[in-house]
């Protein structure tokens, strides 16, 4: 049985992100990451400290953690009900793909578990690429990731690139699109060699084909809007497995039961009940949209609204 209560977790963990309270407690303050850089001087021709250097985004993002994959809560970080990220701008040096390659499975439901990710078929050795500006948080072999990048991008975003078999950059290295952060391969919970690839929002994955046209190579557009509608509808664990179950229904009754918004005509010895469960949908919104009542005998031939 499902637990739709527990929190999501990534389908290449075996155990749940930011369970580890008690390392998490033993762990160093990491909010700033601190750099080597030279002295600059400020307006008054005064030399300035900037050995202390935000991260990325510092103003969307409380923390800067260098162990945890997923250390953020989105429903107590999000606060709007939507907002629009700019997916490149000014002098960033825009996006490119992580790897061309053929799409092995998608963003949603995967043998009894959620698939947060956008697996792309490579070999062995191939290279793996930013997809934008940003700085490394995580450079590490993690759990059922594997040998795992996650970079944290200037646009709010976090791309996350799993399953590798050799790691090319570390923890605060500061990089463009396109620079070379790994080589393909099949370390970590996966079977043949593949880049998993994730973007995500103050922790929240969100569908990578939603951004990105595959055939192309390319952004579909240079902003997105998050709705947090979209996340319980779309996004979230029990509104994939939502879609999960719909997708068994249509699958087992064919178009004989609509999904909502559909006309059903009523055949020997459907009920109600039947009706609602196998379209989606309830008894209460069926007898509403139809007039009806719970008790109501329907007709053989009877259309009704779904």
């Amino acid at each position: 049985m499902l637990n739709l209560n527990a929190s999501a977790f990534s389908p290449d963990e075996k155990n749940k992100p930011g369970d580890d309270k008690k390392s998490k407690a033993k762990r160093e303050d990491t909010t700033k990451m601190v750099m080597n850089l030279e002295p600059i001087a400020d307006l008054e021709g005064e030399e300035t400290d900037t050995t202390e250097i935000s991260f990325p985004s510092h103003d969307l993002y409380a923390s800067w953690d260098t162990n945890t994959a997923h250390p953020y809560n989105f429903s107590e970080s999000f606060k709007e009900d939507s907002v629009t990220i700019i997916l490149t701008q000014g002098e960033d040096n825009c996006f490119v793909l992580p790897y061309k390659g053929g799409l092995t499975s998608l963003f949603g439901w995967r043998k009894y578990r959620p698939h947060y990710g956008t697996d792309i078929d490579l070999e062995t050795g191939d290279s793996v690429l930013a997809c934008f500006d940003g700085m490394v948080r995580v450079a590490k072999y993690y759990r059922g990731y594997g040998n795992c990048v996650i970079i944290r991008h200037k646009n709010g975003l976090e791309t996350v690139y799993g399953h590798m078999s050799k790691l090319l950059v570390e923890s605060g290295q500061e990089l463009s699109a396109g620079t070379l952060i790994g080589l393909g391969g099949n370390t970590g919970h996966s079977y043949g060699s593949h880049l998993h690839f994730e973007i995500r929002y103050l922790g929240q994955a969100l569908d990578t084909q939603d951004f990105i046209d595959y055939e192309k190579g390319d952004l579909k557009s240079n902003s997105f809007v998050l709705r947090k509608s979209d996340v319980t509808s779309k996004y979230d664990l029990r509104a994939l497995h939502t879609r999960h179950k719909n997708d068994l229904m249509a699958r087992k009754y064919g178009s004989r039961y609509p999904a909502k918004g559909g006309v059903y005509r009523v055949r020997s010895g459907d009920t109600l009940g039947a009706i609602a469960k196998r379209s989606g949908t309830s008894i209460k919104s069926l007898c509403k949209k139809n007039g009806l009542r719970p008790t109501s005998t329907l007709r053989i031939g009877q259309r009704l609204k779904i």
